[in-house]
């Protein structure tokens, strides 16, 4: 039953990689996936809102690039990195929240605008450009500051999936083990419930050694929809004939 769990997933994650690249549909806004899915002009769109995606609705963080470029005016590099952490604190925060921790993500961004006019020449594209190698790409986006596993992770599989970034190798992409994509490896049969992220992404390693990433997208849109952490809906998922959670709940009834 894992087994062809795995290989259902691999299947999609490979149907997903093989496809005629497209826009990615970030936010479902028109103008705000625009500019995220700039990578020519405004790299540094994407590398930002995937850096503040955390402790919010992810339609929501990535919305921030436009919200930032409505409010200043401008979202060119010469443009954001002379702002101060005080005056994109401001930004975040007039007229309304642009998102549950100002502070933190105003240190973050005003960071990273450094950051990439510094290291990459005002070029964000060249912290995946610089090489083709997927430990390179992640470990360009852990050189952020807030920066951990799973933001990085992400965005690395977003580059590969989304926009088809080619590399040499693919090992190094991990699933980011968020809440959903942990809680959908538990009730598949993955992992032990309750296990950490840790264990969760070790386990996606031995079950797709090549690309432990391939994974992501799937389960993560399952957690999002189908296998919520409360009343998900098993009858609805494509997966649930083969799900241990799916079963033992039928079973039950």
């Amino acid at each position: 039953m894992l087994t062809e769990l795995r290989d259902r997933l691999v299947a999609e994650g490979q149907t997903a990689l093989a496809a005629t690249p497209a826009s990615v549909p970030f936010t479902g806004n028109r103008e705000a996936d625009e500019l995220l899915n700039d990578l020519a002009g405004h790299p540094h769109a994407f590398v930002l809102a995937a850096l503040v995606d955390r402790q919010i609705k992810a339609e929501r963080a990535w919305m921030l690039p436009l919200l930032i470029k409505q409010r200043l005016g401008s979202f060119e590099i010469p443009d954001l990195e002379p702002l101060s952490e005080e005056q994109w604190l401001s930004l975040l925060r007039q007229p309304k929240p642009a998102h549950r921790m100002p502070e933190t993500m105003a240190r973050v961004l005003q960071r990273a605008t450094h950051r990439i006019l510094t290291h990459y020449a005002g070029n964000a594209s060249r912290i995946w450009g610089t090489t083709r190698r997927a430990h390179g790409s992640s470990g360009g986006f852990l050189e952020f500051y807030g920066a951990g596993p799973e933001i990085a992770t992400m965005a690395a599989n977003i580059l590969v999936r989304g926009f088809h970034v080619p590399l040499s190798d693919y090992r190094y992409i991990d699933i980011s083990a968020d809440v959903h994509v942990d809680r959908v490896m538990s009730r598949l049969g993955f992992v032990e419930p309750g296990s950490s992220p840790a264990v969760v992404i070790y386990a996606a390693r031995e079950l797709n050694p090549d690309f432990p990433g391939i994974f992501d997208l799937a389960l993560w849109s399952l957690g999002r929809t189908l296998c919520g952490p409360i009343k998900p809906r098993c009858p609805e998922c494509p997966l649930a004939e083969l799900c241990t959670y799916a079963q033992t709940r039928q079973s039950k009834t």
